[in-house]
C-alpha cells in the first residue's frame, strides 16, 4: 500500500491544527492576519499539484513568518503578520496571473469580491474563521447537511461545496496501468526520512521512506477519479504501482538508492514473481538495510499470506515494518508475535489523551521495545516533545523534514 491511503482520514486531522492554532493566538491576544484562498470554486483542472506547490513556495520564500494550512475541500488558508499585509496583496497578484484563464477568475476586477480571495484580522475574526473551517469539515462529512452559514465573509457564500469526484472503474484502471508502465515513473516518487531525535538535538537521518505520491498521481492522470474508491480496484493499482517502485529501485538511475530506505509494499507483491526478480538485482549486503513496510489492514485481511510473505522477507535478510497503527488499536497488538523489526504509530493531537485515558499503555510499550517504535505523521514540535515523554525516538513528517533542511545530519542507520 502507499502514501495515498492516508488521504481519507487526513482532512479531519488539518482541520483540529486550524483550530489549536486559532485558539492560540485567541488566547496570547497577538494580531495577525489570515487570508483564505477558495481553491474549491475554481474550474476542475485550474489547480493541480503543480501549480498548489508554486503557490505554497511563493508564499513561503516570502517570509518565514508564515503559517500555511490545507482546509478539506482544498482550500488554502496562508496567517501571516500584519507588517506583511502588502507583500501577501502583490501573491495574490502572481496568483491572479496563476489562474487567468479559469472561469471564475477571468473576468473579475476584485478577487475578494468574487469570494475567492479573503483577508481576516486575528483575534478580531478568529470566531468567524473557526466557524467557517468547522462548516466546511461538518460538509465534508454530511454533504447533504446544510450549507455553511452565510457571514461577513464573502468566501462562505456560492458554491462551497467541493465538486465529488467519479470512481475509479476497471477501464480507467486499465489506462492508468498502461500509462505507468511507460511514464517516467521517477517523477510520482517521493521520499521522507525517518529520523532519531531525542530532546533538543539535531535529527539524525535513520533511513528514507521511498514512496508514491498517490495525490500528485491523481492530479496528473485522473484529477477528477477518486482512486481509492474502489478497494479492489485500487489493490491492482496499488500492486502496480509496487513494481514500477521495485524496478526503478533495481536500476538505480540515480545511484542515490544503495541502501537505507524502505518502500510500500503489498503481501501479495512480496509473494510475487515481480519480488523475486527485484530480489536477483538486489545486492546481498543491501538487503539488510533495505525495510519493507507493510500496511496493517492488509496484514489482517489475510494473516496466513502475511506470514509467508514476513518469513520469506525476513530469510532474504530484509527488515520488515508495520504501517498504520493508530494508538487506539495499538495495545491489541503483539510485535513479539507479528516478528516485525519496527513499528509505525500514527501521531494525532488526541494522541496523549488517548495515552493518558489507558492506565495499560506504558506496559504495552515497555513490553514492546519503544526503541523500535516510529511516530510518524509528525507535523508540529508537539509530537517530538510527547514522543520523546514515553522514551520514542523514532519520527517521521513534515516538521521532521524541516528540522532537517535546517541541519546537515549523518545516515547511522545500519544492519
Amino acid at each position: 500500500m502507499t502514501e495515498g491511503t492516508q488521504e481519507g482520514n487526513y482532512s479531519e486531522r488539518r482541520d483540529f491544527q486550524v483550530f489549536e492554532f486559532l485558539k492560540k493566538i485567541e488566547q496570547g491576544k497577538s494580531e495577525a492576519e489570515a487570508l483564505l484562498l477558495s481553491l474549491h470554486k475554481l474550474q476542475a483542472g485550474s489547480l493541480n499539484v503543480m501549480t498548489r506547490r508554486a503557490m505554497t513556495e511563493m508564499f513561503v520564500t516570502l517570509s518565514n513568518d508564515f503559517k500555511i494550512f490545507s482546509l478539506c475541500n482544498d482550500d488554502m488558508l496562508i496567517v501571516f503578520a500584519p507588517r506583511m499585509h502588502d507583500e501577501i496583496l502583490s501573491c495574490l497578484v502572481k496568483v491572479r496571473f496563476m489562474f487567468h484563464t479559469d472561469p471564475l477568475i477571468k473576468d473579475a476586477d476584485d478577487l475578494s469580491g468574487i469570494g475567492f480571495a479573503t483577508i481576516y484580522n486575528l483575534p478580531q475574526q478568529s470566531v468567524e474563521l473557526w466557524q467557517l473551517v468547522k462548516n466546511l469539515a461538518e460538509t465534508q462529512k454530511n454533504p447533504a447537511a446544510v450549507a455553511p452559514t452565510v457571514t461577513a465573509v464573502s468566501a462562505t457564500s456560492g458554491n462551497s461545496a467541493r465538486r465529488p469526484k467519479r470512481g475509479l472503474t476497471a477501464e480507467m484502471l486499465g489506462k492508468v496501468q498502461k500509462i505507468l508502465s511507460v511514464a517516467d515513473f521517477s517523477s510520482f516518487i517521493r521520499r521522507q526520512s525517518v529520523c532519531a531525535i531525542i530532546g533538543k538535538s539535531a535529527p539524525q537521518r535513520v533511513f528514507e521512506e521511498v514512496y508514491v505520491a498517490i495525490p500528485d498521481l491523481r492530479d496528473m492522470l485522473l484529477p477528477d477519479v477518486d482512486l481509492t474508491s474502489n478497494p479492489w480496484l485500487f489493490l491492482a493499482l496499488s500492486e502496480t504501482l509496487d513494481k514500477r517502485v521495485m524496478e526503478t529501485i533495481s536500476r538505480h538511475d540515480d545511484g542515490s538508492l544503495i541502501g537505507n530506505f524502505s518502500i510500500n509494499i503489498n503481501v501479495s507483491t512480496i509473494l510475487s514473481d515481480d519480488f523475486l526478480e527485484f530480489d536477483d538485482n538486489i545486492n546481498v549486503s543491501m538487503r539488510s538495510t533495505i525495510i519493507l513496510e507493510l500496511q496493517l489492514v492488509d496484514i489482517f485481511s489475510d494473516i496466513k499470506a502475511f506470514v509467508l510473505a514476513r518469513t520469506f522477507a525476513k530469510a532474504r535478510g530484509y527488515k520488515v515494518c508495520i504501517d498504520g497503527i493508530t494508538v487506539d488499536k495499538l495495545k491489541y497488538l503483539n510485535r513479539a508475535n507479528l516478528d516485525c523489526d519496527l513499528m509505525k504509530i500514527i501521531w494525532h493531537p488526541s494522541f496523549m489523551d488517548v495515552v493518558n485515558e489507558d492506565g495499560h499503555f506504558m506496559d504495552y510499550v515497555n513490553r514492546s521495545e519503544r526503541a523500535k517504535m516510529i511516530l510518524c505523521r509528525i507535523d508540529d514540535p508537539q509530537a517530538i516533545e510527547a514522543g520523546n515523554s514515553l522514551g520514542i525516538n523514532l519520527y517521521q513528517g513534515r516538521y521532521v523534514q524541516k528540522l532537517l533542511s535546517q541541519n546537515a545530519p549523518r545516515t547511522i542507520y545500519k544492519k
